[in-house]
């Protein structure tokens, strides 16, 4: 069951499978079981999304060309959707506020670097 509905969360973003999202997954994976397991693999993809849409969007860095904006965009909306549907509220909330300390750290053009993206993702699990 949790392959189909991997499937269809997936839905047009199938190409960033190979190009680092199942190894994100993965590792996400691992976190999320504390949590009930049919929302596992849904909490393990929003956040493999969220890493993967920051990247594409290249946050802290040179913008991204539109394609790579846009489909950063979709990784975020459908991480959005998920963590709506499978996450308590308060992991939604510290969800919110990582992608918040990231893009509040790229935008102020600081040498001191933002912490790593799957850092604060981890971290946000923990706010259950």
């Amino acid at each position: 069951m949790s392959i189909q509905l991997l499937e269809r969360d997936l839905e047009r973003l199938e190409s960033l499978w190979e190009e680092g999202l199942s190894d994100a997954y993965r590792s996400y994976l691992e976190a999320v079981n504390t949590y009930e397991p049919e929302a596992q693999p849904r909490l393990a993809l929003a956040a493999a999304l969220i890493e993967i849409g920051l990247r594409l969007q290249g946050l802290g860095a040179r913008a991204a060309a539109a394609p790579g904006l846009l489909m950063g965009d979709l990784c975020l909306a459908r991480s959005s959707r998920l963590l709506a549907g499978a996450a308590p509220q308060s992991v939604q909330i510290a969800f919110a506020r990582a992608i918040e300390a990231l893009s509040a750290a790229a935008a102020s053009g600081s040498s001191v670097p933002a912490p790593p993206t799957r850092e604060l993702l981890l971290r946000a699990f923990e706010a259950s």
